[in-house]
């Protein structure tokens, strides 16, 4: 397997010491598809391989000619047909022996993982708990029965202003979409199927409730069915409810591939390893109009959806290159290992960049190997409430942008991004990633837009849905317990007062007034209450549960990428990125190297200047508008600086974005951009000084790696 192992990802070899290290030169290598197409692709270049053995006769684009890269295959193959043995191919773990030493395949539906405990970690199994249930009769009866309404407390404390409040550490859109992505391959806890078999927990909406009841008749109700019981439970204080975690628990590509052996044939071609797609490049539907995927809410957004779409190319892109690379292996074979490729880059991605984005470098213990002590099961208080922090970070509209970071298309309210996969027909994925990657989030706080919290079904009063309450009550269904319980089950202390859970005063009093008792607060809203830790988006509390559960699903995977692969293919894995796995299989090229963060620059300086310099300083001053990381051409450093001058950042609508001040030597910079796309530089009229020519440059952030220097303003004084 790691003979052909560079060819299949498209990278060159990187050594163990320097795995986590991105080779950037690498990327304009790699074959990237044609826009929304999944085109036959030829074999990568030889020199990217640093083989002496291989021929380095290469196109102008650095392709293979057909006959070279056939040459390639033959002369690393040496006996290709002995290369790898399928043993098994039921829906239990398998293993294909190997020249080198055997690699074993994971099943669908989690099996056989932990060899002491078969069972643990599949699809089916039951939710367990960090903190003793809060059910009202300690068996399975609601939680919060003395609690107000949820929809009470969503109206109070997550009404979100219009302007928002963007990521203080500038994280993009990309942590939800990532998150829910995640999310949908590690639980999914479901409602009775059978109509009489369903309980409904639904919302009291309060009478003076404009929006949802607006003739305060209080007869109006938010709809809410409760989840499904683990079978066999509820029956007794010493056996209460509980829930059930419908995939499998692992990060093993299950809204890919499925979590269960017939949806996982469902999805396949059955012919080269390849996985279902349309013709361009978009997810099947069924007869019915349900996309075809391993997870039933792969429609539930537009964004999500493209990553499901992403990931089914990813696939595609790597049974192609193994199947070229050695011919002669069975569709099985292919299949199987394109499929664990995928895994470890949704292992690699989630544990290198997007956890340390979300919770800051180096909360979780350093992995020291697989544990067969320790249990992955998925907590109810994890699912249910802390890895439910994404919605307030969601904007209210969602864009589609082009690869100079400008609009593509226009951009839609966040309500018609919902179940319409259907729109991708018209944007496809490549400007909805780049949207998503361009486009800063929201804070993590208890604000949730108006866009999921008043979901209207008809006019105003016909009924509809809100989010925040949805998931309030959904924690009172499962029986979680209140934020300080599940505090003191974790090992933190318990907060004694509301002023300890947050320093936002206004919010200690909205607290204090719902539910008069720290001890008796509903854990999402506690969750999300709390100030952020040091260095995380989240709060203490979160950022401990959230921690806990990803390092039990690394440290008790026996199958996870770093403990089953050589330090070789563990540098080639962690050497792809998410923004490189996006790039190989859309027509983005302008990414950012990490698109969970958004940190674009505009800097320069005020020169006081003669007319001569002036007259020079504006000839070369196109050669500043729209440079891209790095110094404009005609760079030249000024004698002398203009301090205590102001200058302005407005955006695509001129309006006002920064306002900054020149420091002792003239320099300024510019740090606030919640997307990519047009800005302007210009100096503040109030600045008193006189400019030489024009008072503001245009400039164009193309991704979050722009960072424009040498913005500079000629001036006399």
């Amino acid at each position: 397997m790691a003979r052909f192992w560079n060819r299949w990802i498209g990278r060159s070899t990187s050594s163990s010491s320097n795995h986590r290290k991105r080779d950037r030169k690498m990327k304009s290598l790699r074959r990237r598809m044609k826009p929304e197409t999944l085109e036959p692709r030829q074999l990568l270049a030889a020199t990217v391989f640093d083989n002496e053995l291989i021929p380095e006769n290469t196109s102008q684009d650095d392709m293979s000619p057909v006959m070279d890269a056939s040459t390639i295959v033959n002369r690393l193959n040496g006996n290709p047909s002995s290369d790898f043995v399928p043993v098994q191919t039921s829906a239990t773990n398998s293993e294909y022996s190997t020249s080198e030493r055997a690699i074993e395949i994971r099943s669908i539906d989690g099996t056989g993982n932990n060899l002491a405990n078969p069972a643990l970690g599949t699809a089916g199994t039951d939710l367990i708990r960090l903190a003793r249930n809060d059910y009202a009769d300690g068996v399975a009866e609601p939680a919060g029965e003395d609690r107000r309404s949820a929809r009470e407390i969503s109206n109070a404390i997550s009404a979100a202003d219009i302007e928002g409040i963007t990521s203080e550490r500038d994280l993009t859109s990309f942590v939800f979409l990532w998150s829910q992505f995640l999310d949908h391959d590690i639980g999914l806890s479901l409602e009775p199927e059978n109509a009489e078999d369903a309980v409904a927990f639904d919302i009291e909406v309060p009478s003076n409730d404009f929006l949802f009841d607006p003739l305060g008749t209080g007869d109006v109700s938010i709809r809410l069915t409760r989840s499904e019981f683990a079978e066999g439970t509820g029956t007794s204080i010493d056996n209460p409810a509980e829930q059930v975690n419908a995939t499998t628990i692992w990060i093993d590509g299950s809204q890919i591939y499925g979590s269960n052996q017939e949806v996982a044939d469902s999805l396949r071609e059955f012919a080269a390893g390849r996985l279902l797609i349309r013709d361009d490049g978009l997810l099947r539907a069924d007869d019915e109009g349900n996309l075809l995927a391993g997870d039933i809410r792969a429609a539930e957004n537009i964004g999500l959806t493209s990553l499901y779409t992403l990931f089914v190319r990813e696939h595609n892109r790597l049974a192609d290159e193994i199947s070229e690379a050695d011919p002669e292996l069975t569709d099985e074979e292919i299949y199987q290992q394109a499929r664990a490729i995928v895994i470890a880059e949704l292992q690699s991605i989630t544990y290198n960049e997007y956890l340390p984005a979300l919770l800051g470098e180096d909360v979780l213990d350093p992995y020291e190997g697989y544990d067969a002590s320790v249990d992955p099961s998925m907590s109810n208080e994890f699912s249910t409430a802390a890895f439910r922090f994404g919605y307030s970070t969601l904007n209210d509209t969602l864009g589609f942008y082009g690869n100079d970071g400008l609009d593509a298309e226009e951009s839609i309210p966040l309500p018609e991004a919902f179940f319409n996969a259907p729109l991708l027909e018209e944007t496809g994925i490549d400007s909805v990633l780049k949207a998503e990657a361009s486009t800063l989030s929201q804070e993590t706080n208890l604000k949730v837009v108006d866009g999921l919290r008043n979901i209207f079904f008809e006019e105003p009063g016909s009924g509809g849905l809100d989010l925040v309450s949805l998931i309030i009550q959904r924690g009172r269904d499962h029986g979680l317990a209140d934020l300080n319980s599940v505090r003191e089950a974790i090992g933190l202390a318990p907060y004694e007062s509301f002023a300890e859970i947050t320093s936002d005063v206004e919010l200690q009093d909205q607290l204090e007034t719902l539910y008069s008792d720290v001890n008796d607060i509903d854990l999402w809203v506690g969750l999300l209450a709390e100030d952020h830790a040091e260095g995380s988006s989240l709060g203490e509390t979160s950022t401990h549960i959230i921690a806990d559960q990803f390092e039990r699903l690394r440290d008790g995977d026996r199958l996870y990428y770093e403990n089953t692969m050589t330090d070789r293919e563990i540098g080639d894995i962690e050497n792809m990125t998410l923004a490189d796995l996006i790039e190989l299989n859309t027509n983005n090229s302008s990414l950012q190297s990490n698109v969970f963060f958004f940190t674009p620059s505009i800097a320069g300086t005020i020169i006081a200047d003669s007319d001569s310099l002036a007259t020079e300083q504006l000839a070369i001053r196109d050669g500043f508008e729209n440079q891209d990381d790095g110094q404009a051409s005609g760079d030249r450093q000024p004698s002398t600086g203009v301090a205590g001058v102001t200058l302005e950042l407005l955006d695509r609508e001129e309006n006002l974005v920064e306002t900054t001040i020149t420091d002792s030597d003239g320099n300024y910079q510019f740090n606030s951009f919640d997307r990519s796309g047009k800005y302007q530089v210009r100096i503040a009229a109030s600045s008193g000084v006189t400019v030489i020519g024009s008072d503001s440059i245009n400039v164009l952030i193309r991704n979050g790696d722009s960072h424009l220097e040498n913005i500079n303003f000629a001036v006399m004084v």
